[in-house]
């Protein structure tokens, strides 16, 4: 806990001490000794309610800015405004209560308000809900790139002849960098530089992929069945590790075989976050070192 909020702490601390004190001085001068009008405690204790519920509506407020850092200045002032907004008419119905005013007719009408706001923007309210809950988890943050998988929104793939290399698998999602997480949406930019907007009920809900400072990438290549296995396993393995991109190689193997060739497989951890960058190279590499039409 920082030095800042173990004295705001303290502050509300001693400030629910000098309450205590003054409410029961309150009391006692109203009721045990009747020196005072009831209707002076009344005004006293709604005063001193007032006091509390202001300075626990600053804690919120300043709780709000430490602990969703990740959401941007102005989707947090929206929330804070947004709060401030419902803190104060909850205020205004308990100092009315204090003082003795009637108001159940006023929670029953604001019950039933809320009701029907509730319905009517349910959607809107989901996102701002979510987009708080994504601030405060921080599944994501702004600069990370991510792929996001979602049911909601699908993609439809390009279906190719059969041929070798086609076994991998595709993730059905959105890949970009995090641009800002909002109130409302989380911005992507994607590899192509266009911006994608995913509302926070979606993305509270989906799979996140996220991509750290390096990625393990596979690469397959074909070579005639003339070509010794042995031989073109070394080879493979010693073009990945010429490879700038490549940390590690960890794996050379035979994948697929047939008639007129055989597929080696290698499997490489490399820097960076892009497979189809280190795919290319090491592909690259492994032409020269091993070049399609080679023999034994």
């Amino acid at each position: 806990m920082s030095a800042e909020l173990r004295r705001v702490y303290h502050n509300l601390y001693l400030l629910f001490l000098i309450l205590a004190f003054a409410l029961a001085v309150a009391y006692a001068v109203t009721y045990v000794v009747p020196l005072v009008p009831v209707n002076y405690y009344r005004i006293t204790a709604a005063a001193a309610l007032a006091v509390v519920l202001y300075v626990a509506l600053r804690i919120v407020l300043l709780l709000i800015d430490r602990w969703l850092p990740a959401m941007g200045r102005g989707p947090r002032s929206a929330l804070r405004n947004l709060i401030s907004i419902m803190w104060f008419a909850g205020m205004g119905v308990a100092i009315a209560a204090a003082l003795g005013v009637d108001v159940s007719s006023v929670i029953l009408g604001s019950a039933f308000a809320s009701v029907i706001l509730g319905l009517a923007a349910q959607t809107v309210l989901s996102n701002v809900i979510a987009g708080v809950a994504l601030a405060v988890t921080r599944p994501l943050e702004v600069g990370q790139r991510v792929t996001i998988v979602t049911w909601q929104y699908s993609n439809v793939f390009p279906t190719y002849p059969p041929k070798y290399f086609s076994n991998d698998y595709l993730l059905n999602g959105f890949t970009g960098v995090v641009k800002s997480v909002g109130l409302f949406y989380t911005a992507l930019e994607d590899d192509e530089g266009a911006l994608i907007e995913v509302p926070n009920s979606v993305l509270i809900q989906a799979l996140l992929r996220r991509y750290s400072g390096s990625i393990v990438t596979t690469a397959r290549y074909w070579v005639p069945a003339g070509v010794d296995p042995d031989r073109a396993l070394k080879g493979a393995a010693a073009a990945a590790a010429r490879c700038e991109l490549v940390e590690e190689v960890l794996s050379t193997s035979i994948d697929e075989v047939d008639q007129t060739g055989y597929v080696l497989k290698v499997t490489a951890r490399c820097r960076g976050n892009s497979q189809g960058a280190c795919r290319s190279e090491i592909l690259r590499e492994m032409l020269r070192e091993l070049p399609r039409g080679a023999g034994n």
